[in-house]
């Protein structure tokens, strides 16, 4: 083993690994006054709520272009409780 490589691994060895803590997407942009459950059901709802992916149309031969279950805001509800 060479010095270089022995001075990497001898530091990287010293120094503490901090694990990367994943940001909550619920709290960034939902008031407080929701809860956690509540959040959670709104977020899913958000994540179903958009278009067919371009991969999907081309292997179907254009038979599904559409998602049926999009939803625009303000003309729909999302009866989530």
């Amino acid at each position: 083993m060479d010095f270089l490589a022995l001075l990497y691994f001898s530091d990287h060895a010293i120094t503490p690994t901090l694990k990367k803590r994943k940001k909550s997407f619920l709290g960034s942009y939902m008031p407080s006054r929701k809860n956690t459950s509540r959040k959670k059901r709104l977020m899913k709802r958000t994540r179903q709520n958009r278009p067919v992916p371009t991969w999907v149309v081309i292997r179907t031969n254009r038979k599904v272009r559409t998602n049926p279950k999009r939803r625009q805001w303000r003309k729909s509800d999302v009866n989530v409780g």
